[in-house]
């Protein structure tokens, strides 16, 4: 049987590339973003009451995945496993249908917004240009279960502390009022360690051989250079793009 899916929306979010996104949803309270509705007058009902609700469920296309063939047993995305694990026993967006689901803070939502409604949410673990192709109410009586495990999925999550040089908290502070959240979820990101999972392996922050490697990533228009230095991130530089 086949099924026929249509975004509802498109998410604006602050990660552009997959470098940085977060592990999970709300993670980082400060990845902000804004699900823009397609302009269907029928969807300002569909939205009545869903304001009541603190936390909502996107579930969304993963539209980054890429058109190869799927594989049963799979290296963990983003949490270190010893082994491969089956694809069902994780969130890898390399799945038989690339469907997926968060869990993010309703902010608001702005029924007035020109183009099409725009629901405001916070604590997203996703990529810009993300279609959605449905919204439910997070239900913390039934989605929230205190007697479940994490299987093979630790939950000790390492924070690294993070440090800036004096040039880049000058820049930070230049933009701070137009983006007044960008050192706080630069910062989120970079407790992480946002590196992909072979990297981490490969060269942990705390080995001396990182020490003084040097990274970067893009995140809402700016570029953030960062190295390791003591076993920890240090943000040395962010740039503007041009033209943004």
């Amino acid at each position: 049987m086949k099924f026929e899916h249509h975004a509802i929306g498109f998410l604006s979010t602050p990660f552009k590339e997959k470098f940085g996104v977060p592990r999970q949803s709300m993670m980082m309270s400060a990845a902000r973003g804004v699900l823009k509705l397609k302009p269907d007058p029928a969807y300002a009902l569909a939205l009545k009451h869903l304001d009541q609700f603190t936390h909502i469920w996107l579930i969304f296309i993963f539209h980054k995945s890429g058109t190869k063939p799927w594989h049963p047993l799979i290296e963990t995305p983003r949490i270190e496993a010893a082994q491969r694990m089956g694809v069902f026993a994780t969130r890898s967006p390399h799945r038989p249908n690339s469907i997926g689901m968060s869990a993010v803070k309703l902010e608001g939502i702005d029924l007035k917004a020109a183009g099409g409604i725009e629901i405001h949410v916070s604590g997203l673990d996703l990529l810009d240009g993300t279609p959605v192709i449905d919204i439910k109410p997070y239900l913390p009586f039934a989605d929230r279960i205190d007697e479940a495990n994490a299987g093979w999925a630790h939950t000790e999550i390492k924070r690294y502390p993070v440090s800036y040089s004096d040039d880049s908290l000058m820049a930070l502070g230049g933009w701070s009022e137009q983006h007044s959240d960008l050192k706080q979820l630069i910062e989120q990101m970079l407790a992480l360690d946002p590196r992909p999972t072979s990297q981490r392996r490969a060269s942990p922050l705390a080995a001396p051989e990182s020490e003084d490697k040097e990274f970067a990533f893009r995140v809402l228009d700016f570029d953030v250079h960062w190295r390791v230095r003591a076993g920890a991130p240090h943000v040395f530089l962010v740039l503007k793009l041009p033209g943004s």
